[in-house]
């Protein structure tokens, strides 16, 4: 697929812009238009006690906007950007609309920058309410093995305005969330991917098809020479029907056109013939939802022409990534598996599949995000023992699935951990798979997935210390 020619993406920004949230995303966009001669306003909720640097942002000649933001915030701002954990109901972005100050996110900004200042790039956005993260570094680990400057960027960890120092062209391949095509405009990735889409975030959307709508976003500015990878397998993202060129992925085989699973292998046609590409095997991480993830990663990479080589070696060799269904810690028999990021009950469900009947010690909880976690009660059934709550969804969890597997509230993880250090027999996994958002206890879900691992470790670790005791 062709580099991208934006020529109307990005006529400098006037000053000032306004940045509301100034965590990861608001300081490395802050940084980009301070190099850049934009006069910057940075505006959050906090308190400056919460903040670093303070002084270091200020003697750059950032004006900073604490506790609110209060007081000329908004005063002759060119436009409010919005960091993704902004919601559409903050006051300051509702006294901009008002105001008709532009509304934009950092995604959208930084793509506009970089786009006006190198010629070449290609943009590769990956949207989804599960997979989506792995999809993202897959399709760049296929990139970098074909030799091309890849920047893996957006909601995996690291913002887009955090790679504009370089100004050479690259492959940006960006994982965005809802909440970053909230505040899109001209944003135009040449390949666009959605891994599927299932209730999430209920808690900020008023319904499930807004959040589906938000999610349709990654295609809206795409145009007939683009690429739109598409799950054929589920029934929200299949609906979609982009201006761009439609390619759809099936692990069931549903539809032959983009990229399915068949026998054993994995097939594509992206290229105009059907080539048997991978033995399905050989993929470097199991499970369906992880075929499904290669196989969205396989169409992307046709699109983009990656070598055939360097599909294969990446498809097979990929290590996978943190808190994404990652062991952490075994001993005598007994499995530690770190799934920090299923923070669905899709996600949840997924990250079930393929275990034998009755082999699990689940770690359920956190923050509500109004899923509806009786959909994990069939699945439940089937392979998990027994169930640990923990945060401030036990009691809604407890409530949807009493009957259904026997449940302990554990409140915390050093609890259930504990719990599960008791009763795991070998054999059995102990999976910490929340369906809840980390909020509740933890600044996200990284740490909460490095406190589990923690844990784990230290519980295997006493593990294999009792039964070397016992031996002598």
């Amino acid at each position: 697929m062709s580099p991208s020619k934006n020529p109307a993406a990005g006529a400098k920004l006037p000053s000032p812009v306004a940045i509301l949230g100034f965590a990861r995303s608001g300081q490395a966009l802050a940084d980009a238009l301070l190099a850049r001669g934009v006069e910057v306003r940075a505006g959050d909720a906090k308190p400056a006690s919460a903040f670093s640097e303070v002084e270091g942002w200020k003697r750059r000649g950032a004006r900073l906007f604490f506790d609110g933001p209060q007081g000329g915030f908004l005063e002759g701002a060119s436009c409010l950007a919005v960091s993704p954990g902004v919601p559409a109901t903050a006051l300051a972005v509702v006294e901009a609309r008002t105001r008709g100050i532009p509304v934009l996110g950092e995604l959208e900004i930084a793509w506009r920058i970089a786009e006006a200042e190198a010629a070449g790039n290609r943009w590769i956005a990956v949207t989804g309410t599960n997979g989506k993260s792995t999809t993202t570094a897959w399709i760049a680990e296929i990139l970098r093995r074909a030799g091309r400057s890849v920047a893996l960027a957006g909601n995996i960890g690291v913002p887009l305005s955090a790679f504009l120092s370089d100004r050479r062209p690259r492959d940006f391949v960006c994982e965005v969330s809802s909440f970053q095509l909230e505040t899109i405009e001209r944003f135009r990735p040449q390949v666009a991917v959605l891994t599927n889409v299932t209730p999430d975030h209920l808690d900020r959307y008023p319904s499930f098809e807004d959040y589906a709508r938000a999610k349709g976003r990654v295609f809206e500015n795409q145009t007939e020479e683009d690429g739109a990878v598409i799950n054929a397998d589920d029934p929200v993202a299949a609906s979609f029907r982009p201006r761009s060129r439609r390619v759809p992925f099936s692990r069931a085989g549903a539809e032959r056109s983009g990229t399915w699973a068949e026998e054993g292998w994995l097939h594509s046609a992206v290229r105009g013939t059907d080539r048997s590409v991978l033995e399905q095997r050989r993929l470097a991480l199991s499970g369906a939802h992880n075929l499904e993830n290669a196989l969205a990663a396989l169409a992307a990479a046709d699109l983009l022409g990656a070598p055939e080589e360097a599909i294969q070696m990446a498809l097979s060799d990929f290590e996978g990534l943190p808190h994404r269904t990652q062991i952490v810690a075994s001993s005598g028999g007994i499995t530690w598996v770190n799934d920090s990021k299923g923070t669905n009950v899709d996600a949840t469900r997924k990250s079930l599949e393929g275990y034998p009947g009755g082999s699990v010690l689940l770690i359920l909880g956190g923050r509500d995000k109004h899923g509806d976690f009786a959909l994990l009660a069939p699945m439940l059934q089937q392979v998990v023992r027994r169930v640990f709550t923990v945060g401030e969804a036990a009691a809604a969890i407890e409530k949807a699935l009493t009957g259904a597997v026997p449940i302990e509230r554990a409140v915390g993880l050093e609890r259930a951990v504990a719990r599960a250090a008791e009763l795991a027999r070998p054999g059995e996994t102990v999976l910490l798979s929340p369906a809840c958002a980390s909020f509740d206890q933890y600044r996200n879900f990284e740490e909460r997935g490095e406190h589990f691992a923690a844990l784990a470790q230290a519980a295997a670790a006493a593990g294999r210390r009792k039964t070397e005791n016992g031996k002598r």
